[in-house]
């Protein structure tokens, strides 16, 4: 960009060139000073600034605002007094004289002060009613104010001829000033007598001192005096070197003038322009100024945007705005740790990179911190591998601006954005936003200076860090045809060149044009011919399996007796440890509901009492069951308990058993798991005793689930681990790839703690690192040595390829741990980074150090499964007495009686049938099995016990179904009493009838029809029995009643045994026409 030169002007201060008419760029000269990043204003870029009026400060310099509004207030009382008007015009000059002024000074804004106190007494005039009377006496204070006014004028336009050295070094302008002072004191005074003014405001304006200059005094007194620095130009310059000025030409003229008459020759001038104006033009120049004022007042107001306020073009000055220089932190900011503005300059309407200012950095992040904001061509981001700091380095970036802020909406126009440096406070940067416009008006400006750089961020002769842009003009069409951007950093063997094609007047980059590289720098990465190949992983030690040892087994109710129709079913699967307040290091708790379901009848009215319950457990591979540590049920149920005929009742119970010894006491606490049933199986097994003494009882099984065992994800590129098979605990360490790209590019952690941020630069580090030092196994300094994990890891370098290309991680139990008994080591591959188009080149494997881990000897854990324990038994059925095989006819097969379960609403909707119904057929006579269908899935409830003829033994065989749970389990009742009579064959008839019509009511007629069949046969059998008893009736009598007694009592036996059965069928009768229904 542009360089501006600076001349020291005749005050002695180096001042910028003039400002340039339309050049709306917004692009101004920044000059570079070494250990600051404030970068002075060289020229005034907005439109509007010049050759307009200035008064220096505006309505920000109260004292000459005060002056001016006094002079509008005179014009009214000039209406009543006219003879005032001599104060006017000398005001008038006052004010000129200030408003050429390039800059306050305390002595003048002092002697301004006191005049304003003095003319603001002038005012009273206006409400003196009968001022002829008072002429004589405010015709001699008058005109000692006028006297007075104009020497004040005189010696003020003589002191701003003056340079700033001249000003300071020169003792009679101290003197002067202090004379006047008490001039107008005196003045002042009289005027108030005069006008019989009792004074109630603050005098001090009048009373206090002139302002002094300590250093201008102390440096005269220690040269020799006055007269010896107004002849000596060494000390004139020394003084303006000790006080940052320049010495110029004019200063010694200006040193050795007589200051009293060029006082007296001021003096002469305002007096003939007061004596040429008369009280008309007074007036028509008393209303110019107001109306003046009033146009100021209309004026179209802008907003600044360094202090956010409201300006107006025509009194913007060099000191109207106030702001700081950088961020803030609450209410202090960096650059001076104050509240209050700490820096002043123009109001600017628009953003800019001319000087730092501590919205612009607000105003900045908005654009280029989101991602939706700008469309870059190119984004250079070079940082120092040498240093630790990712932070700096430095960075350029150009492209088009499509919004404001993020998810804002798109900007109309086209937009360049160009950025060199990163924008920081601290840090000098360049930041600007184009449109067609002004890259026409920096074209000219090209064109007009020859000056092509946009910015470079460090001084001209730093060449081994910086950053910078410059403009690409075409040489026939002198069009800017691009820009070329150029960065580099301390550890770079050469700068990262390029050059971004541009079309101006569309402000995008041609069309299938792409950026140019001329040169790149050290980081450049090449692409593998062939991907790398990694040894397997070794892993050493017991590992948590991955999978549940099995699912758990069912198991259905057992029953001592028919008398009691109670069926138990688990509600849900039992849980282990579930709460985790009532978790200890001491004992496994474990906690279940279980559902007992009263099977008998409505019509029945046979409840079942429960007096007593008992918790046994033991773990698959123990031979029996044992009591455990305690139980107790939950939620309020306590026995004994009723249940009423088709009545469900839950049991929410828990138990306790110990923990294994090398659990106990132990930090880490089981959740949702139990310590005791890692490697095996947990079964428990209660029983529930009736008031009658009868028990019923159900077993139900715990199998360990898949717990500790942290299993890879999909994103893992690594996965190690190394686990406590006993605690159930695995500690891994993982190398996965970033859900964020944009954010970095790895993540790597081990156990708890929390992630390793891996970006790209930090892969560059670790080459150039390996290129320095020639080892290829980098430690990453990543790894945790500590109670709970020991691990670390190392990056493979390529040479070749200049990238990293795989991790190698060693992993152990951290100190925690008193043997080491597990290990893993292992490789996980590093992704392709560094772009797509990249330069292909041979494999070269890293130099590998040889590491064998060391672990202690450990026995094989021992897991068992299953047993077969509680597999089915056989009970033989004691006979009484062998029957002769022709009197003997098969036993049927036992019919299945389905089970209610509890009445809800589901069971009342009626459901397809998926089973198919048969006759039943005779079976051969073999011992029944306890428990179901004879499959290994059912198991007793207890040890197998004998059973003698006397105790009339019941079995209770469930009917097959397959794999249904203990809710819809099905019974059969079949007695075993023998038989040894013909009557018993017919009693057996009957039963075979009476079970097949319960059998299936949808084939009654075909039942009906085998009965009638069977009862022709019985009645066949009666004839020959009757045939075969009446030769031997003498006999049976002559042997007394016994006989027929005792087939009296058998045939009361099986009257009673009919009517059971007729009972029995009418209960199932009612429960298929509720099924049905």
């Amino acid at each position: 960009m542009t360089s501006q030169t600076t001349k020291p002007d005749v005050d002695g201060e180096k001042k910028p060139a003039p400002p340039k008419t339309n050049t709306g760029s917004g692009v101004g000269d920044k000059a570079f000073a070494a250990g600051t990043t404030i970068l002075e204003v060289k020229e005034m870029a907005e439109a509007g600034y010049t050759n307009t009026v200035k008064i220096v400060g505006g309505k920000d310099s109260p004292v000459l605002s005060n002056m001016i509004n006094l002079a509008e207030k005179l014009v009214d009382v000039g209406k009543v007094v006219p003879f005032i008007a001599p104060a006017f015009v000398i005001l008038k000059i006052i004010i000129d004289i200030e408003q050429k002024a390039r800059e306050a000074d305390e002595k003048c804004l002092d002697l301004m002060e006191r005049i304003n106190f003095l003319v603001s007494h002038l005012v009273v005039l206006e409400r003196i009613h009968d001022v002829e009377a008072m002429m004589e006496t405010l015709t001699t204070v008058l005109q000692k104010v006028q006297d007075t006014l104009k020497e004040a004028a005189a010696l003020i336009e003589a002191y701003r001829k003056q340079g700033k050295i001249a000003r300071r070094l020169r003792i009679s302008n101290m003197q002067n000033f202090e004379l006047m002072a008490g001039k107008i004191t005196t003045c002042s005074s009289d005027l108030m007598m005069s006008l019989q003014i009792q004074q109630t405001g603050d005098l001090s304006i009048l009373k206090r001192v002139v302002p002094r200059d300590r250093i201008a005094e102390n440096f005269i007194r220690e040269n020799g005096g006055q007269d010896v620095i107004n002849h000596d130009p060494e000390l004139v310059k020394k003084f303006a070197e000790k006080v940052n000025l320049t010495m110029s030409d004019q200063v010694m003229e200006q040193m050795q003038s007589n200051m009293q008459e060029l006082i007296t020759q001021n003096q002469s001038k305002i007096e003939a322009i007061v004596h040429e104006s008369s009280s008309i033009n007074v007036a028509h120049m008393i209303k110019a100024i107001a109306t003046h004022q009033r146009e100021l007042e209309a004026e179209l107001k802008l907003t600044c945007v360094q202090c956010e306020k409201e300006y107006n073009v025509s009194t913007n000055g060099p000191e109207s705005c106030r702001f700081h220089s950088a961020v803030g932190n609450y209410d202090r900011y960096h650059c001076c740790q104050k509240t209050s503005p700490c820096q002043k300059g123009y109001h600017q309407p628009e953003h800019h990179s001319k000087y730092p200012y501590s919205s612009f950095f607000l105003w900045s992040y908005g654009i280029l911190a989101p991602k939706d904001t700008v469309v870059y061509w190119v984004n250079i981001k070079e940082i120092d591998l040498d240093k630790d700091d990712d932070t700096t380095g430095q960075v350029v970036r150009v492209g088009q601006l499509i919004r404001w802020r993020s998810r804002g909406e798109l900007v109309a126009t086209p937009l360049m954005l160009v950025n060199v440096g990163h924008v920081r406070d601290d840090m000098p940067h360049y930041l600007e936003v184009f449109d067609v416009a002004s890259l026409e008006d920096t074209r000219k400006r090209i064109l007009r200076t020859g000056q092509t750089r946009i910015f470079k961020n460090a001084p001209e002769t730093e060449t081994a860090t910086f950053s910078m842009g410059e403009w690409v003009l075409d040489e026939e069409t002198q069009q800017i045809a691009g820009i070329k951007l150029t960065v580099r950093v301390a550890s770079s063997k050469a700068p990262t060149v390029c050059i971004v094609p541009l079309d101006p007047l569309l402000l995008k980059m041609p069309d299938r044009a792409s950026v140019k590289y001329l040169s790149r720098c050290n980081g450049i990465v090449y692409k593998p011919d062939r991907p790398y190949e990694f040894p397997e992983t070794v892993q050493l030690g017991p590992a948590i399996p991955s999978t549940r040892l099995r699912e758990p087994r069912s198991f259905k109710t057992k029953i001592s007796s028919p008398n009691i129709p109670l069926l138990l079913t688990p509600a849900w699967e039992m849980v282990a440890n579930n709460d985790v307040k009532a978790a200890t290091n001491r004992e496994d708790r474990f906690r279940g509901t279980w559902r007992a379901l009263n099977r008998s009848p409505l019509s029945s009215q046979k409840q079942i009492i429960l007096l007593s319950v008992k918790f046994e457990y033991r773990l698959v591979g123990e031979p029996t069951y044992k009591p455990v540590k305690s139980f107790a049920l939950r939620n309020g149920v306590k026995l004994p308990i009723t249940i009423a005929p088709s009545q469900a009742v839950d049991f929410p119970w828990e138990f306790l058993v110990d923990k294994p010894e090398h659990c106990q006491g132990g930090s880490l606490l089981a959740i949702n798991y139990a310590h005791l049933t890692i490697h095996q199986p947990l079964r428990l097994r209660v029983t529930f005793t009736d008031i009658e003494g009868e028990e019923v009882s159900l077993i139900q099984e715990y199998v360990h689930g898949v717990m500790g065992a942290v299993l890879p994800a999909p994103e893992d590129l690594g996965f190690f681990f190394v686990d406590k098979i006993y605690e159930c605990q695995r500690t891994a360490v993982k190398i996965s790839k970033s859900p964020y790209p944009d954010r970095y590019f790895l993540g790597i952690s081990g156990g708890y703690m929390p992630t390793n941020k891996i970006t790209e630069v930090d892969l560059h580090k670790i080459v150039a690192k390996a290129e320095k030092t020639g080892i290829t196994e980098v430690d990453m300094k990543l790894g945790v040595r500590d109670m709970g994990i020991d691990w670390t890891i190392w990056a493979l370098v390529d040479l070749s390829c200049r990238r990293v290309y795989g991790f190698k991680v060693l992993l152990y139990h951290g100190s925690m741990t008193k043997d080491r008994v597990s290990a893993s080591m292992g490789y996980a591959p590093c992704p392709i980074y560094g772009g797509d188009d990249l330069e292909t080149r041979p494999i070269q494997y890293a130099e590998e150090s040889k590491i064998v881990p060391n672990v202690t000897h450990w026995d094989d854990v021992i897991i068992i499964e299953d047993d077969d324990v509680d597999n089915e038994v056989m009970i033989p059925i004691a006979v009484s007495s062998p029957l002769p095989a022709a009197s003997v006819m098969p036993i049927p097969a036992p019919v299945s009686v389905p089970v209610p379960e509890p009445v809800t609403l589901e069971s009342l909707m009626p459901k397809p049938s998926t089973s198919e119904i048969t006759d039943a057929e005779p079976v051969s006579p073999q011992p029944p099995l306890i428990g179901p269908d004879g499959s290994t899935d059912i198991f007793p409830s207890a040890a197998p016990r004998m059973v003698t003829s006397a105790e009339k033994p019941v079995v209770v065989t469930p009917t097959p179904s397959a794999a249904s749970s203990p809710a819809h389990s099905t019974f059969s009742v079949v007695s075993a009493t023998p038989v040894p009579t013909l009557s018993m064959e017919m009693l057996l008839a009957k039963v075979v009838a009476l079970e097949a019509r319960l059998e299936a009511s949808e084939r009654h007629d075909a039942l009906l029809t085998k009965i009638l069949e069977l009862e022709k046969k019985l009645e066949v059998t009666t004839a020959t029995v009757s045939s075969r008893v009446a030769p031997a009736a003498d006999s049976a009598l002559s042997n007394g009643p016994l006989q027929s007694e005792k087939v009296s009592a058998l045939e009361n036996h099986i009257v009673s045994i009919d009517q059971k059965l007729d009972r029995l069928a009418g209960s199932l009768d009612k429960i298929a026409v509720l099924l049905s229904n």
